[in-house]
């Protein structure tokens, strides 16, 4: 009977135990399992799958630090296990124990975790459903933020943008507005906007708890500062660091941004040297030399810096991502401030080489490295068409001399080279020799000394050939003298001197005619003909509009790229190229609709295909839409066919501007063209060619429009 009341009463306070009750006994139950069981376990994987990520992501403080650190999957490796495991044991809590109170911390939980683990859709789906379900204010909006920062994650800053501004208009606590306001900040940093960045880092700076993570961010703040030229606002979060318990790079670090500014300020590098000098700081020595020359460029005292940075280079062995820093940090003061490309090339295909490859993909170090190559090629293009026009310009005679004074000077340049490279050869060979520095060669053994010794035989002696008795004007053969008469002597001097004088002569004979060859080469590259003028103008307007691109699009440098394109369009009227740099300098602006550019680019090309996206953007067309489309596509074509171009043309170019992001865009475009090759409008039929090729790159009627241009040219 007894082992009955048990059963009974285990029955009775199992059901009352149900996650689907909400009675006291019911939450108490599962209040407690889900706090000390599964949540504590998933709250500790979760910590620990952080600290290994945080311990193999080595951050690189030579250039500015991402407010968040990247999530890297290829970096998870062990840390995978844990996120699994918290990921599992935060599910538990949804599964088990739906009426506990720690609900939404698991399923946020879950969510950090899906999110580090790179599962971003998973991700998405978890914060959406806590700030949709949640009946918490607190969870709701720290659910928001966490979105926020998913999407910035995926790369989808639009969505992202559409959060912010939903968080804005809610109330929140200081945990949460700190956040908030630091994903605003990593935010405006992704959008390379660091003004925007520091304002909203600094307000999330002061509603946060002292400790290291707050540390890291008064460091990002002062690098951000110092980007900006704020040096006293970089020095005081530097000091900022150094009282919210730093780790010992991030102190070291912090130290050294210090005594840069103060370096910058007082123009001393004394502080500096003493770095040097400290023991302990043996290992650290390419660390301050990589400041120093960060320090030097500032001030444009390039000479110092290159030799700082080289140092850096040298001393950091074994640290490839230090030496590549250095090596890109050479490469950005060659490219942004002593314009020379080509070195600047040089020194970032050595930072590709140097970074390791998992690295090249994740770090801002590789970026630049990858799209100089194409820049320095249009750059030396331009350059190239830009001097050969000039010496196109110039009269015969002017155009003479400066070609004979380049032959000269390349030679010269040639010669010298060749001579410092036999040089250096002999010094290599003579300076890494296994003997030691007190041995004594003989003469003849001894490069140095045997090139040194022939070089003073000639300045006293002339370059006399190699045969008895060179020194006398009396020669002695056996026991018979052989007396030369002063007239013979006189005689054969004369002789001499004339043969020496027409050795003389036809050396030079031979060095002019070697440069008149050099400079008929030369002559054949200037365009001297109309036609070879315009091909010369043709390959810098190319070269012009391409490192525009290349600025915008890959360097992120608006300002350079806008004096590319207004070059552009000034210096090449109605170029080919003019409505797409007139649509990029119009989205340049701060009202991209209306702007002298966007009313330039529709009154002057209305069909091209950025005037349509200016106006109306990318847009997905509804199914009656489509129809439409095609309808008028068919319509307009059976008026080409029956040869009505006039009443074609005006059709399709209706049906282009209605019917913008249709699925038969291109084929409409093609028509088009295909009706102005007919209407036998040159100008505009080539525009729109070149139009079609950029802006349908994938259409099937690309080879057509290919088929088009080749015929052109």
């Amino acid at each position: 009977m007894r082992k009955i009341y048990l059963l009974f009463f285990f029955v009775i306070f199992s059901l009352s135990c149900s996650q689907y009750k909400n009675g006291p006994l019911s939450k108490t139950w599962h209040n407690t399992n889900a706090k000390y069981n599964a949540l504590l376990i998933a709250r500790e994987d979760y910590k620990i799958a952080i600290e290994i990520i945080l311990t193999n992501n080595k951050e690189t403080y030579e250039e500015t630090l991402p407010i968040f650190r990247k999530i890297d999957s290829t970096r998870l490796d062990s840390a995978k296990l844990y996120l699994t495991d918290a990921i599992k044991k935060s599910s538990i809590i949804a599964e088990r124990h739906s009426n506990s109170r720690h609900l939404d911390e698991a399923y946020l939980l879950l969510g950090k975790a899906r999110l580090e683990k790179q599962e971003i859709f998973n991700a998405l789906e978890t914060f959406k459903y806590v700030n949709t379900t949640s009946k918490s204010a607190s969870a709701k909006t720290e659910a928001l933020i966490w979105l926020m920062r998913s999407y910035i994650e995926n790369e989808d800053l639009v969505s992202a943008n559409q959060v912010s501004d939903l968080l804005k208009s809610q109330k929140l606590n200081g945990k949460n507005k700190s956040q908030f306001l630091a994903t605003k900040a990593y935010y405006h940093q992704l959008q390379n906007e660091p003004a925007l960045a520091v304002v909203f880092l600094d307000e999330a700076l002061k509603t946060m708890k002292k400790g290291n993570e707050k540390a890291r961010l008064h460091f990002i703040a002062a690098q951000l500062y110092a980007a900006l030229n704020q040096l006293v606002l970089s020095r005081k979060n530097y000091n900022q660091v150094l009282k919210n318990k730093p780790s010992y790079d991030l102190e070291f670090h912090a130290n050294l941004g210090l005594i840069s500014s103060q370096s910058l300020a007082k123009n001393t590098n004394i502080t500096f040297e003493k770095m040097l000098e400290d023991r302990k700081n043996q290992d650290l020595r390419s660390k301050i030399f990589f400041k120093m020359g960060e320090t030097e460029a500032k001030k444009n005292n390039f000479e110092s810096a290159i030799l700082h940075f080289n140092k850096a280079i040298s001393e950091s062995l074994n640290n490839p991502i230090e030496k590549a820093s250095a090596y890109k940090a050479l490469g950005d003061m060659y490219f942004e401030k002593m314009l020379d490309y080509e070195m600047a090339g040089v020194y970032y295909d050595s930072t590709l080489i140097t970074l390791p490859k998992n690295e090249q993909n994740n770090s801002q170090i590789g970026q630049k490295a990858m799209f100089l190559n194409d820049f320095i090629k249009y750059k030396k293009a331009y350059d190239l068409e830009d001097s050969l026009q000039r010496l196109a310009a110039m009269n015969p005679k002017e155009l003479d001399y400066k070609l004979e004074q380049m032959v000269i000077e390349r030679k010269d340049a040639k010669k010298k080279a060749e001579e410092s490279s036999i040089t250096n050869s002999v010094l290599k060979t003579a300076t890494t020799s296994t003997m030691p520095k007190d041995f004594k060669r003989w003469l003849l053994y001894d490069p140095v000394e045997s090139i040194k010794a022939k070089n003073d035989f000639v300045r006293n002696w002339g370059n006399r050939p190699l045969e008895d008795n060179w020194r006398r004007s009396e020669k002695t053969m056996g026991s018979f003298s052989i007396k030369i008469e002063k007239q013979t002597l006189a005689t054969e001097k004369t002789g001499v001197k004339t043969m020496a004088s027409s050795e003389i002569e036809m050396k030079e004979l031979l060095a002019k005619k070697e440069i008149d060859e050099e400079k008929k080469e030369l002559l054949k590259k200037i365009p001297i003909s109309n036609i070879q003028k315009m091909a010369s103008k043709r390959k810098q307007e190319e070269a012009l509009f391409q490192i525009g691109k290349i600025y915008k699009l890959k360097f992120n440098d608006e300002e350079k790229a806008k004096t590319s394109f207004n070059n552009l369009i000034l210096n090449f009227p109605r170029s080919v190229y003019e409505p797409e740099a007139l649509y990029y300098l119009s989205i340049m602006e701060k009202d991209a609709q209306n702007n002298a550019f966007s009313a330039r680019l529709l009154k002057d090309y209305p069909a091209s295909s950025f005037s349509r996206q200016l106006k109306k953007g990318s847009i997905k067309l509804s199914v009656d839409k489509e129809t439409e489309a095609l309808t008028l596509y068919a319509k307009t074509f059976a008026i080409y066919e029956s040869n009505h171009f006039s009443e074609a043309i005006t059709l399709i170019d209706q049906g282009l501007n209605e019917y913008v992001g249709s699925q038969i865009e291109d084929k409409m475009a093609m028509l088009r063209i295909m009706i102005l090759r007919k209407l036998g409008n040159k100008d505009q039929y080539i525009v729109s060619l070149n139009d079609f090729m950029r802006s349908y790159p994938s259409s099937d009627l690309i080879l057509k429009a290919k088929e088009l241009l080749a015929v052109l040219n």
